[in-house]
């Protein structure tokens, strides 16, 4: 099998950089996920209970700690889309390998990517190193090492599994449909490199400037963009539909 140039297009081409990139995305979300989590299971007090200030901040975290899940979810979805659109004949062993990566990535590749953006802002940008306040939480074992896993297998590894499957049958789609989907698959991706701002620490930083001064014409485009990473969940539910009016439609016809 490896003899021939498509699966090592697809190894180098694809599950590489997505493996990785996804490892990145995943280590950013955990980081945060586990600074609020750590807030709320290791410092509960039952006093709060009666304090509505504090059910208010409880809902706001947990709407924006679903939100940024959902990107990941999403963002892992798709990747795992377009790998099984691009190599349908060879899921199972993409599958494999793309789950490698992803451990690889998570436990090595990750954290000298973030080692060496924090060098770069350090020595070539001038950037004065900041304490670390969060040291408390990542001073756990569980916040440190288990909860990073668990969110790559649980909202990484799992939902890019089965858009490799849905992708697989993209084919038998119309030309019309795989082109809309095509679409929003590049501008998630491209929407995946965006969010991670260290990335455009070596690209454009003009660009990430734009991004992250929304008031700029150009930052209110680009930000525009990553509503197109929840295309998975219209298409998803748009498979469901279609699947129940058929299964309507199927009961209704005489036998």
């Amino acid at each position: 099998m490896w003899a021939g140039w498509r699966p090592w297009l697809t190894l180098l081409g694809l599950i590489l950089p997505l493996g990785m990139l996804l490892s990145i995305v995943s280590s950013s979300t955990s980081y945060i996920s586990a600074i609020y989590v750590w807030l709320y299971a290791n410092n509960w007090d039952w006093a709060l209970m009666t304090n509505p200030g504090f059910w208010r901040l409880f809902v706001e975290t947990i709407a924006l700690l679903s939100v940024w899940i959902l990107t990941l979810v999403c963002c892992s979805w798709n990747a795992g889309f377009v790998l099984g659109a691009f190599s349908r004949g060879m899921l199972q062993i993409n599958s494999v390998l793309l789950c490698l990566m992803l451990l690889f990535g998570e436990l090595v590749g990750a954290p000298q990517y973030f080692a060496y953006c924090e060098e770069y802002l350090r020595h070539t940008l001038g950037v004065p190193a900041l304490p670390d306040y969060n040291a408390a939480v990542f001073d756990l074992t569980f916040y440190r090492a288990i909860f990073p896993l668990l969110v790559q297998g649980c909202f990484v590894a799992l939902p890019a599994l089965w858009g490799m499957r849905q992708g697989a049958g993209v084919r038998k789609l119309r030309f019309s449909f795989r082109a809309v989907l095509w679409s929003a698959a590049g501008a998630t991706l491209a929407a995946m490199v965006l969010q991670e701002r260290g990335l455009w620490l070596f690209v454009n930083r003009h660009i990430a400037n734009a991004y992250f001064h929304p008031g700029m014409s150009m930052g209110w485009a680009l930000r525009m963009l990553q509503l197109v990473v929840f295309w998975p969940v219209l298409y998803l539910a748009s498979n469901v539909i279609g699947r129940h009016r058929r299964t309507r439609i199927l009961s209704v016809l005489p036998r």
